[in-house]
């Protein structure tokens, strides 16, 4: 039973679910405009969509053994996948003139598949936690300390990693602190530095 709940949990903050919102939240933080944070939600989940479309071709040929991902050999051909897809919804975002938070938003995420890829060398880490701590902690640094309540979620999804057997402790710490440092990092830089954020 609790490995089924541990499935449900791992299934429903899994990062491809957990990046849904992110557009929405960038755009209407530096817009107020609905109507314009929907549009890209809406262009962004299509790229997201696509994304979940290649995983599923790629266990249909068995390039890829689930749609986790599990085995650490398999994820530098994900993560790849991954980044030219980014650096093509990069580019588009370029070309459609979209808000500029949607392109640091999406430079942070190239940064983190880049960290993740090199980490993924040395040992398989947890894109789950990344991609939810960043997600988090991108929330309390613009939106403020109300969301820190939110962080609850890490554990908990760090236990279903677990339960499931996809992650050790070990790799949910590495793939949370991340996707914090990650977010922190292109934070100080445009706030800072670029004095944009």
């Amino acid at each position: 039973m609790s490995k089924k709940v541990a499935e449900i949990i791992s299934l429903v903050l899994n990062p491809l679910v957990v990046l849904i919102p992110a557009p929405f939240f960038l755009v209407f933080e530096k817009t107020d405009n609905l109507t314009l944070s929907f549009q890209w939600t809406v262009i962004s989940i299509f790229f997201l969509f696509f994304f979940f479309l290649v995983i599923l071709i790629g266990i249909k040929f068995g390039i890829f053994s689930n749609l986790d991902v599990s085995k650490r050999e398999q994820r530098p051909t994900l993560f790849l996948i991954g980044m030219l897809l980014t650096i093509i919804y990069f580019i588009f975002l370029f070309a459609f003139h979209a808000p500029r938070i949607l392109s640091i938003g999406t430079f942070a995420l190239i940064l983190g598949l880049i960290v993740l890829e090199t980490i993924n060398m040395f040992t398989k880490v947890s894109a789950h936690l990344a991609v939810l701590s960043a997600f988090l902690t991108f929330l309390v640094l613009v939106e403020g300390w109300e969301f820190l309540p939110g962080f609850l979620l890490l554990p908990v999804l760090a236990w279903s990693r677990i339960k499931t057997k996809n992650h050790t402790l070990f790799q949910t710490i590495i793939g949370t602190l991340v996707g914090a440092l990650t977010t922190i990092l292109i934070y100080v830089i445009f706030k800072y530095i670029g004095k944009y954020v």
